[in-house]
């Protein structure tokens, strides 16, 4: 078979290795910008898309359904983000003969629009925070049905997430101002303006159901995720199974998206997003028609590969697993490296990577779109990569990712990794008495080594020490002066 790829960096890394194992021929769509990236480097052929920003290249159907044509593709998987979530580029994609690797375009269509869906979700009695779903546009109209839901609000794009096209109003005088913003990032983003209101609940939990349905009626749920550690409502760390959950409530939770699955004759993989309140009552959120970004804390646990199910499932076959054959099974923890830093209020640091350690052991997995001598372009997402990290228990996970990141070297651009290894040492992230607000409360939207506390500044201190000896690294790199990093545990105790 041959897959084209339209996306870009560490998803299209995954999709790649998944396409190698299933002896498929991978074919990467991309700009010119991402030309020094390992997907390029992997991929079996590659077609340059004319243009440098997402409008011009990744988000743009013809030019995207052309090349794949071109290049003979039979399959085409969109990844995260970009056309994942658009039905009209499926209807493209089936009249050129290309089988779309996801959801219909009528599932799309239903539950990938996030007005729809929350009209589905609510029809099927499943709980939906007040919201304004109409097709109002004039501002001042919609500031009246707002005044009607209560401030605070949220302005979401209708048909993206990621964070995107996403504005918390506080009070009606800033209502114009981040509305017009909300509908510029979506614009960009995923190609259309169109967005919906509701009220923000002050302090839920992020929770979401990873789901995946064959074409011929087979629906199951691989447990859920817990997601409420955000930065301007993108999420940096994702974990499972959540603390928060008790058995009951998963089955409740869980049996809710699945109803959601079947009221939208959904196939594929697919995420039922959630909220959760401080009384642990739950509101449907979203349905996401696509891969996450998090996908790889369910495969951890579970023990499934959810790319190559997407595969099967695109080929008309039929799930060979059933739901009592799912089961969770330790703790999984992923944290997304990005090029930004924090102590500047997280401005994005592009530039070209000049070292890159990566510190593989048991239990280690390392997603990532750069190696050594690519650049990270100002065009996209600064993500480097996402290190995910499995253990038997959550304390112990906890511990494995912070010697991880404490043993990860990237030279060349700044990191958010001393932001990362902050929060693992946070007291109340230990304890997960966790919510959405948990970043902006506790680090008031910023990060400065100067805010930690003592201990924690010497764990820092002592973590970004270099060690005289040299371990190598997976690039082959010589890394006698700057490898091996020594740290003292913040769980060791006398």
């Amino acid at each position: 078979m041959r897959v084209a790829i339209n996306n870009r960096g560490e998803v299209a890394v995954r999709i790649i290795r998944t396409c190698q194992e299933l002896g498929f021929t991978s074919i990467l769509l991309h700009s010119s910008p991402d030309k020094n990236t390992i997907a390029y480097r992997m991929a079996d052929e590659t077609v340059e898309l004319t243009g440098s920003s997402s409008l011009e290249t990744y988000l743009n159907i013809p030019v995207v359904v052309n090349s794949a044509l071109s290049a003979k593709a039979e399959l085409l998987h969109p990844g995260f983000g970009f056309l994942s979530e658009n039905a009209e580029f499926v209807v493209a994609l089936e009249s050129a003969g290309i089988t779309f690797v996801g959801p219909s375009a009528k599932s799309i269509f239903t539950a990938g629009n996030k007005i729809k869906a929350k009209e589905l979700a609510k029809a099927n009695n499943v709980p939906v925070t007040p919201a304004y779903t109409g097709s109002e546009t004039d501002p001042a109209k919609l500031l009246a049905e707002v005044r009607k839901i209560g401030f605070p609000c949220i302005v979401k794009a209708a048909s993206g997430g990621g964070g995107k096209g996403m504005k918390v109003v506080e009070h009606d005088s800033d209502f114009f101002e981040l509305l017009s913003s909300a509908q510029r990032e979506a614009k960009n983003a995923f190609g259309s303006d169109q967005v919906f209101i509701e009220r923000y609940i002050q302090k839920p939990r992020h929770i979401e159901v990873q789901i995946l349905c064959d074409t011929r009626g087979k629906r199951l749920h691989f447990f859920e995720r817990e997601c409420s550690i955000q930065r301007r409502h993108q999420k940096i760390f994702e974990e499972t199974p959540s603390t928060a959950i008790t058995p009951e409530l998963r089955d409740k939770i869980t049996a809710a998206a699945l109803k959601i699955a079947e009221a939208a004759d959904y196939t594929n993989a697919g995420t039922v997003e959630f909220l959760l309140d401080e009384k642990n009552n739950f509101y449907f959120m979203e349905l996401n028609t696509r891969l996450q970004v998090e996908h790889t804390v369910t495969e951890l646990v579970c023990g499934v590969d959810l790319v190559r199910l997407q595969f099967a499932i695109a080929l008309g076959h039929e799930l060979e697993i059933e739901q009592t054959d799912i089961s969770q099974r330790g703790h999984a923890l992923e944290v997304r490296i990005y090029a930004e830093n924090p102590a500047l209020e997280f401005l994005p640091s592009p530039g070209t990577i000049q070292e890159l350690h990566l510190p593989l052991g048991p239990h280690r997995r390392f997603d990532f779109g750069y190696d050594v001598g690519d650049t990270i372009t100002p065009n996209y997402d600064p993500m480097i990569g996402k290190i995910i990290t499995w253990a038997p228990t959550r304390e112990e996970n906890l511990r494995r990712m912070y010697s991880t990141l404490c043993e990860t070297v990237i030279f060349g651009v700044h990191t958010n990794i001393e932001f990362l290894k902050s929060v693992l040492l946070n007291k109340k992230y230990q304890m997960n008495n966790v919510s959405t607000r948990f970043l902006e409360e506790e680090y008031k939207g910023s990060f400065k080594l100067s805010e930690l506390t003592e201990t924690q500044k010497e764990f820092a201190k002592t973590a970004a020490q270099k060690s005289t000896t040299s371990t190598g690294n997976q690039n082959g790199s010589d890394l006698s002066n700057n490898s091996g990093l020594r740290y003292q545990s913040p769980w060791v105790t006398s």
